[in-house]
């Protein structure tokens, strides 16, 4: 048995190191602002014996998400911006390698068997001005894949009157997805008709890392002061609108601020209208977004009509 590490190209066209071959895709050309964009790779052993190869995961490791920015490097031409791409975000744990833990196991393939793993392009990590046409190569070692093209549109959602978040009340999107929203899970309900995001959260998600959706990034000043307010209510989950504030730190957007909104409510569905002041103190925060996250307990939570208004001094 040998080991490699793994590396990529794009779509028929195959990259052959010592018996494997790389398949990088794009499922999409367009993406909407609001859509999270996931490359595929599709790792091939073409070779007439078992090969293993040394692949960084994101964690956490069970949603098959590879680490970019060690190993294997993304060059995304005609963008200055993401020269040094990395789709790690500290704090967050760090990647799932063979340095990082001792339990790592390589992934082991027999002869024409093929692995599947998915590669998170977070360029809203970047000041990346949107619309943008992304040209992604994977390198790895001296081996670098042919291009991988697509574009990320500007979300169309709007803004109403001194509201600085877009789509605050639910009322625009198309398919599943309201404008100016980021939603993880498909357990995430949008109702366009009644105007409202629903979670339905299951007991183990509830006891552990909790369930959340963002909000699309806005521009902001600091110091400055706004006021929140939030329509919602709960059959058990305990809710908190994390309102984050975002500047530049060596080459990236990086959280440097946080507002904790702390929503206390029976759980009897009934709806609620809540306000809180945030303030950023920070003057190096240039960008917010919401994170709309709940934990505890099982069961619904539904936000409706949020508004972020700056306060007129």
């Amino acid at each position: 048995m040998k080991t490699f590490l793994a590396g990529s190209v794009f779509f028929a066209s195959i990259c052959c190191l010592w018996g494997m071959q790389f398949v990088l895709e794009s499922p999409q050309r367009t993406y909407q602002e609001e859509e999270t964009v996931l490359l595929n790779l599709t790792i091939i052993n073409d070779s007439a014996q078992v090969e293993s190869y040394i692949i960084e995961f994101l964690q956490p490791r069970e949603k098959n998400w590879m680490f970019i920015g060690n190993l294997h490097k993304l060059e995304i031409k005609d963008i200055p911006e993401m020269k040094n791409f990395t789709n790690h975000m500290p704090p967050e744990p760090k990647p799932h390698s063979p340095q990082t833990n001792k339990n790592y196991k390589p992934v082991v393939l027999n002869p024409g068997e093929s692995y599947k793993i998915l590669i998170p392009f977070f360029y809203e990590y970047y000041p990346v001005k949107l619309p943008a046409t992304f040209n992604v190569q994977l390198k790895w070692l001296d081996a670098v894949s042919n291009p991988v093209s697509f574009t990320v549109l500007p979300t169309k959602g709007t803004k109403k009157q001194d509201n600085i978040i877009v789509n605050g009340d639910f009322s625009e999107g198309e398919g599943k997805i309201p404008y100016g929203w980021k939603i993880l899970d498909d357990r995430t309900f949008w109702d366009s008709s009644e105007k409202f995001l629903m979670y339905n959260v299951d007991r183990p998600t509830a006891e552990s890392e909790g369930y959340w959706a963002y909000s699309i990034f806005h521009e902001v000043s600091s110091p400055s002061d706004y006021v929140l307010s939030v329509k919602t209510k709960t059959s058990g989950p305990i809710i908190i609108i994390f309102v984050e504030g975002w500047g530049m730190v060596e080459g990236r957007r990086r959280r440097i601020e946080r507002n904790e909104c702390f929503y206390h409510q029976a759980p009897d569905q009934t709806w609620k209208t809540q306000i809180r002041n945030v303030t950023f103190k920070n003057p190096a925060v240039k960008w917010m977004r919401l994170k709309l996250y709940v934990y505890g307990c099982p069961g619904k939570v539904w936000f409706s009509n949020l508004s972020m208004v700056p306060v007129k001094k």
